[in-house]
């Protein structure tokens, strides 16, 4: 089913910044807390192992969130063709192969191959005019803007 005229396909929207940083500040925050009170034999009680958590839940929260967030990438691409073909290229590279007939509305879907697909998420890509949109992960999308820069496409 493809989209009407008044319906213009937009990409996936994934977990921003704040529900990125919330689940990787809980889950540190947790596990830093319950292996201090294993290592260090004190108990939950004592309130003494919390300033453990919270600081490794601080850090892992910021350092998943910063790789693991949504994010978007808007490239110029004057031939569509070219670019689908130099983009889908770079991204064989990276290990990612375009998933046959994934959606029907125009946006293209990238994933990698085997059991690394199923961990490492996908990135969606919609070619609208002589625009092109990428979302993903914002780790796959500086690895894939570096590719990208290196290939002459900004």
């Amino acid at each position: 089913m493809s989209p009407s005229p008044d319906e213009t396909p937009t990409l996936p929207q994934g977990p921003g910044f704040g529900v990125t940083f919330l689940y990787y500040f809980v889950g540190s925050a947790l596990v830093t807390t319950l292996m201090a009170t294993q290592t260090l034999g004190i108990g939950l009680e004592t309130g003494r192992a919390n300033p453990f958590g919270l600081l490794f839940g601080v850090i892992g929260g910021l350092v998943g969130a910063s790789l693991n967030r949504s994010s978007t990438l808007t490239l110029t691409c004057p031939n569509q063709k070219t670019f689908k073909q130099q983009l889908t290229n770079i991204l064989a590279e990276m290990g990612y192969s375009e998933v046959p007939d994934a959606r029907e509305d125009g946006i293209l879907v990238y994933q990698r191959t085997g059991l690394s697909g199923r961990f490492s998420g996908k990135i969606y890509v919609l070619i609208a005019g002589k625009i092109a949109n990428l979302g993903s992960r914002a780790s796959h999308l500086r690895r894939l803007r570096q590719q990208l820069e290196k290939a002459g496409i900004r």
